[in-house]
This record gives structure tokens, sequence and C-alpha cells, in this order.
């Protein structure tokens, strides 16, 4: 007989007992318990059966016919499906077994819903300037205009059966770690939550704004003043549509001074706003015409540029069906390819980076109960929000709209003091089906069928890059592009009356857009859409750096491969440097300088004001500038509130071409500076920080650009931060520590389109997966990765890893 080993038993007993008392939840901290449980809790994430395993086959999950899914060397899907509706629940059922609770816990970031997760009234707040700013109410009105749409409702229709078909067959130990850690369950999937999930993204992209400040400004400054430090375009822009031959048109004329704004009209508040969103997030694309390239066949290039995040905001996959065969990168949670290639066609995707968001001031009652509006005092409308809240009582706010939008800040709640009463009115309200342009996208074979697709999208505006195997190449500049009076929607606008309120939008045949150019080339960058002739007024937040050197790389050369189309994505080089570097030289007297400083001067001059990891001259760079700017713009910081300064490119026009203006002259100091003193004094106290910095180690730009790769909650443990990299925010390579390109691709377009790309992440959202972050390394190196374009369903399985049966 078998004795039993006391000794042993007690520490398993004790184990037992443990991990009982610590299965349920006390105050914050999560169930200890069951996380710890060898058997459901942490450990069993780290199984990635459906990675791993050769060959899995799942049945009775609703479809009408039997789906093949093949898993690639680097973890892509490849879905073969026999129809279409089979397809997108795969899709659905594929991208929840990846990515399920970044998908899920999305839509709650979008809808406000995050203290149905968290406590603290950080969330709270959050979840209040969420409803407030109408977010979940904008994906309810898109909801039910999509749901019109036949083929829309079908298709997200079935992605949400596919993804609900893959939550059903959870349990506690196959749930994803997140919900373990934070105490929650996935709830069933919904059409709404896709919406959410894109509404999410055109807020990042169509959020930023600077009303307020302009406003101030215009009132500081003066007319003269404001146009000649922040007009609508300067002479350094390389317009992604040249208008420059057609007929010049007076829309762009000099701001004036709206009669109604004063300082009385505006807030005097002086606490310094939250920055709620990112200028700076855009990205690039290019398309070579065949004329251009060795091969003879159009090159696309695209590298949309967003924040940061683990797991990745992409998910790569291919999907085929009858009448579809489409390879790219989707958004998890939403159906289709949303920047990706076929047999026939390749786009690219970047930001329109127009103004699309305007501030009213309103003249409310003291009760909310009515505004101003003409001669007449009118009730204001409102809404009653359930906030769920963890552990608690739901909490109830009350949203009050006017015509020209709802009151985000009242009274009771602001997140921007300053924006007390006003009403705000943004396009990404306006109930829109986006959908329908990637569905259509996904299956286009030409130009014709590409541009009919682009009809429905309407915010936030985007730039379109366009490749076909026929050889046309295009660029469109797609959204509705309300039509405006010159300068309207710059400042503040008067919310007593409704004379301003956009009514009409730009004809789609007169948005900009350019087909087969003479340059054979097209850039999209986030610069202006066009130049000053174009006939309709627009505004926004443009940048013109890198779009400036993608330009001046694609002319200088003649016939491009993909080896050299990645090269210039990967490009370090900062084109305003180029630029600026010599003039601000040429200001300083080398004779002033001592030994260490003419070294460091010389240094600067044979820099060829690229970021690469081993360059130690940026950071003197950025120092230098950034002083020239503090010292040069020291007069707008007097005020009691922040404003912006002007574009780098107009301190630069001053410098070079009015270098005694008045903003040289420094505040508080009886002498009289000029440009070259203010030049000179920035260079004294850079160069002393650079060598301080370089006495303590190591001014390698690699060095000092860390990059920060944070998972959705922000914890440490599931993030992946530090990395050391080259790239510069606005450099084609726009690398930051918290955002930059988040999907690189290259397509070459033929018989079978040739493709490489990558993004810094991984395939899978598992944190204890191998692939969760697997591509990071290589993404930072510069490295690509073959895209396996499977023209069939024989080729899939040949190069597959691992098979997936769905019947």
């Amino acid at each position: 007989m078998m004795k039993i080993n006391l000794n042993c038993l007690f520490p398993v007993a004790a184990l037992i007992i443990l991990i009982y008392t610590l299965s349920n939840q006390l105050f914050d901290v999560p169930p200890l318990g069951k996380i710890l449980n060898p058997f459901i809790g942490v450990i069993q994430n780290d199984q990635d059966k459906y990675l791993n395993d050769n060959y899995l086959k799942e049945n009775n999950l609703g479809l009408s016919d039997s789906v093949s899914v093949f898993f690639d060397q680097a973890k892509v899907p490849h879905i073969y499906a026999k129809n279409i509706e089979d397809l997108y629940f795969s899709q659905g059922y594929v991208t929840a077994i990846l990515r399920l609770w970044q998908m899920d816990f999305t839509s709650y970031v979008s809808a406000g819903r995050l203290s149905e997760i968290f406590n603290g009234e950080n969330y709270l707040q959050y979840d209040r300037n969420q409803r407030r700013m109408g977010m979940l109410e904008a994906a309810k009105r898109s909801l039910f205009l999509i749901e019109k749409n036949p083929e829309t409702k079908k298709i997200l229709s079935a992605y949400t059966r596919g993804v609900n078909a893959y939550i059903k067959r959870l349990n506690y130990r196959t749930l994803p770690f997140e919900y373990k850690f934070l105490n929650y369950t996935p709830e069933p999937w919904s059409n709404l939550k896709s919406v959410l999930i894109m509404k999410l993204m055109g807020n990042t992209l169509s959020g930023y704004e600077k009303d307020m400040d302009m406003s101030r400004l215009m009132l500081i400054l003066g007319e003269k003043k404001f146009n000649l430090l922040y007009p609508d375009f300067h002479s350094n822009i390389t317009p992604m549509v040249d208008y420059s031959k057609r007929k010049p048109r007076s829309v762009f004329n000099a701001a004036k001074r709206p009669a109604y704004l004063n300082f009385s009209f505006i807030s005097s508040i002086s606490s310094k706003p939250k920055v709620l969103f990112n200028r700076k997030l855009g990205s690039n694309s290019w398309v070579i015409s065949g004329k251009k390239t060795k091969s003879g066949l159009p090159i696309l290039a695209s590298d949309p540029h967003l924040n940061f995040a683990l797991p990745c905001v992409w998910l790569q996959m291919q999907l085929s069906a009858p009448g579809l065969d489409v390879y790219g990168v989707s958004i998890p949670g939403t159906p289709s390819i949303i920047i990706g290639f076929n047999k026939n066609i390749a786009w690219g995707i970047t930001n329109g980076a127009d103004d699309v968001k305007d501030w009213y001031k309103l003249q409310v009652n003291g009760d909310y109960k009515t505004y101003k509006l003409g001669d007449k005092m009118v009730k204001l409308d409102s809404r009653i929000e359930e906030i769920k809240r963890k552990g608690q009582k739901s909490f109830f706010d009350t949203i009050y709209s006017s015509k020209h939008g709802p009151i985000v800040n009242d009274n009771r709640f602001f997140s921007q003091r300053e924006l007390i009463d006003y009403a705000m009115k943004w396009e990404l309200a306006t109930p829109s089906n986006e959908f329908l342009t990637f569905i259509h996208i996904n299956k286009a074979k030409n130009y014709r069928e590409y541009k009919e697709s682009l009809k429905y999208f309407s915010c936030p505006i985007q730039n379109f890059t366009f490749a076909c195997n026929d050889g046309t190449i295009a660029v469109n500049h797609q959204g509705n592009m309300a039509i405006k009076y010159n300068s309207q929607g710059r400042f503040i606008l008067d919310g007593s009356t409704d004379s301003s309120l956009n009514t009409k939008y730009i004809p789609l045949d007169s948005l900009p857009q350019q087909v087969n150019p003479k340059c054979n080339y097209l850039v999209s960058a986030n610069q202006h859409p066009t130049d000053s002739n174009y006939p309709y007024y627009y505004n926004g937040y443009y940048s013109e750096n890198r779009a400036n050197q993608i330009s001046k790389m694609l002319a200088e050369e003649s016939k491009f491969d993909i080896n050299k189309v990645e090269k210039i994505q990967l490009d370090n080089t900062n084109s305003f440097a180029v630029v600026a570097l010599p003039i601000i030289l040429k200001k300083i007297d080398k004779s002033n300088l001592n030994a260490n400083q003419k070294h460091l001067y010389d240094l600067m001059k044979s820099w060829d004001c690229s970021y690469n990891f081993n360059s130690e001259i940026p950071k003197m760079f950025e120092w230098w500038w950034s002083n020239i700017k503090n010292l040069t713009w020291d007069e707008l910081t007097k005020y009691p509130f922040p404003l912006v300064n002007p574009d780098d490119y107009i301190l630069l026009n001053l410098i070079e071409t009015d270098p005694t203006n008045i903003f040289f002259d420094k505040l508080n100091t009886s002498k009289k500076e000029i440009a070259s003193n203010i030049i000179f004094e920035a260079f004294i106290k850079a160069s002393n920080d650079y060598f301080k910095l370089k006495n303590k180690g190591n001014v390698k730009w690699g060095n000092l650009n860390r990059v920060n790769f944070l998972h959705l909650t922000k914890i440490p443990a599931f993030s992946k931060l530090n990395i050391p990299c080259a790239g510069y925010p606005e450099a084609i390579n726009a690398i930051s520590n918290s955002w930059g390109p988040s999907w690189r691709m290259v397509v070459q377009l033929g018989n079978v389109p040739t493709a490489y790309g990558i993004y810094p992440g991984g395939q899978s959202g598992n944190v204890g997966s191998k692939y969760y972050d697997n591509f990071i390394n290589d993404w930072g190196h510069g490295k690509y990765y073959h895209l396996n374009f499977y023209p069939s369903i024989g080729e899939a399985r040949a190069g597959a890893k691992n098979t997936l049966l769905l019947k």
C-alpha cells in the first residue's frame, strides 16, 4: 500500500486554503486566489493554443459553410470563406480570439463607461466628458443610419455574431488576463460597439482645435500682426494637390476681427486648459507611378502615425471570399481592412488635419432652461445620461444642447473652464457610414470603383492615396468639408445667432483631388491639401516638414524600387533644420565663442540634419531652436492664459527678412535686441546645457529618444518601456516617445502584389503570449516583413504554420 507523504500534503492544503480565501475581491484588489490558481488563473494565459497548435477544429458556430483560417509564420490569419457573411463572421471570431479585451475595452473608452471597470473620481470625470461631447449619442445616431443600409447591416451583424460566438465559448480559465486582473467579464458584443470604435478613431484624428487661442491672439495682436504671425498659408509648403495654375481666388484673404469679438465676449479665465488632443498625430502616404519605378509598376507606401499602445492599434489579416480578396490591417472591433491592398489596387490613409470642431458662445439663462437666439429666448434641449459605477450607485448627468450643439462645460462640470456655457459643433456628431467606404474599397478593381467608395466617408476628413495595376495613381482629400466664409471657424463664434452655422458642404467633385500628375508621384503627409488658389475657404492644423522632405526625395530619383521606398519611410532628416540651420548659423559671430563653443559650431555646420541613432547634434539643435522661440515669443507669455506660438517657418522668415522686428526685442531689458542677439544668446544657453549633458555621458540621439509602448491600462508590467530609437516627430520616420509609425507598408502592384510591412506590437493581445510584442525590436531597427498575400487557398494552406477550421 502506498504511503501518503504528509510533509507534501500540508503545502498543498495551505495552497488550497489560500486560493479559497483570496478568490473574492477585497476592496479594489483583484481576487488574487483565482488569478494565482494554476488551473484557471493567469498561468493559463500563456497557452496560446490558437497560435501554437498545428490544427484546430471548432464546430457549431452558426456558419452556413466551413471556413478555413491559416496562420502564417508571423501569426497573420488568412481567412477563406465561401460567402461574404461567413467571411465577416469569421473575421469577428478570429479578431476576438486575438484581441477581445482590447476591442471591448476600447468601446468602453469611447462610450464613456470606464467607471464600470475602475473606481475613482477621475474615471467619472472622463466618462462625463465623453458623454457631454456626445460620443455615445453620435455612435447611436450613426448606427441608425448604418443599419438602414442592407449591405452594411448584414456585414456588421455577421461580424458581431462572430465575436459573440467566441465570447460564448469562454470560461474563467480562458478569459483574457485583463478581465481576471480587473475582475469583470466581457458583455455581449453589439453593432454599436463597432461604431463606437470607429468614432473613437475619428475623435483622435479630428478633436484638435485652437478657437479660444486664436480669438485671444486676434484681440491681443490686432489684425496686422495676427495675419503676419498666423496666416492661413506661408511660403514653405508643398500642397497635396497643386492648384497653382488655376485662376487665383480671393477666399483666403487676411483674417478680420469679427465684429462681436472682444475681451468681454470671451472668457478671461487664466487656468491652463488640459491638452486633450495631439495635433501632431498624422501619417505619411505617397504613391509613385510606374513611370518612375524600375519595374514599371506603381508603388504605394503608407505609415499612419498614431499613439503607441499594447496591444497594437492594428491587426494584420487577409480576407478572402467570392468577389473579395484583400490583405492589410484592420482596427480590432470593426469589419474589413482599413489600409491595405488587393489583387488590383492598394491604398493608404493620412489625417486630413482640417478643423471640423467649432465653439459657440451662448447666452444661457441661469437655470439652463433657455438661451438667446436672435431676439428670442429659445428652450435648451436636455437629456439625462446614466453613468454606471463599479460598486457604487449610478451617477446621473444632465446634458444641455442648443441648436449649435451640446454644452460640454457648464457650472456643474467643466473639463475646460474657459469654455463654460459654450456649445460645441463637431462634424463627428453628424451620422455617417464610413464602414461602407472600406467594405467597397476592399473589393474595388479600379479608380472608378475606388472613387465611388469614398463618397460614404464623412468624418474625420482623411487623405486617401491610391494605386492601381493599370497604372493609375491618385490622391483624394475626403470628408465633409463645410462651405465657410473667410476665417470662419478660426475664432470663437457667436451663438446668439445661427448665421454662422454651416449647412452646406463642398461638392464631392470639388474636394481636393488629383489623378496621374505629370511629376508621376503624389504625396500626403498632413500638409495643406491645396495652395491658396483653391476656390473654397478651409482651415486646419497642418504639418509641412514631412511632405517637403518626401517630395524632395521623390523628385531627386527616377527609378524606384521597394528597397528605395522603404529607405524613404525610414528617413530621419528634419527638413526644417535643413532650411533653418544655415540661416541661424550665419547670425552667429564666431569670434565671440570660446574654443568648445567654436568646435560645437563647426559640428553643427557639418551636421546632415538627421536624427539617426548615433547622431550627437540633434539635441543641441532642439535646445537651440527652442531657446530662440522662447526668447522671441516672450511677449506671448505675459498674459494670464497660455497662447500658441506661430509656426516655425514664420519665425525663420522673420529672422531672414525682418531681423529688427519688435518681437526680437526682449521684455524687461533696456537694450533693444535684434534677431542676431536672440540667436547668439540662445546658442550660448543651449551649448551650456549640451556640454553638461555630454559630461554626464551620452548625447547620442538614440539614447535620448526613448519610446514607450503603454498597455491600455497604463500598467508598466504589461507595457514595453524606455526603448531607444532613431527618428523624430518632424522627420519622415516620425517617432516620438509616445506616438509614431503604427504600421509601415510598402506595396508594388502587378499580377500578384509584392508587399512588405511591420507594426510595433504583435498579433496577439494576450500579455502572456510571445506574439504580444515580438515585432517591436525589428520595427525599431527598421526591418520589414514580407506580407504573404496568398492568391489561392492552396497556397495559403501550403504556407500555413497553424490551421483553424471553423464549421
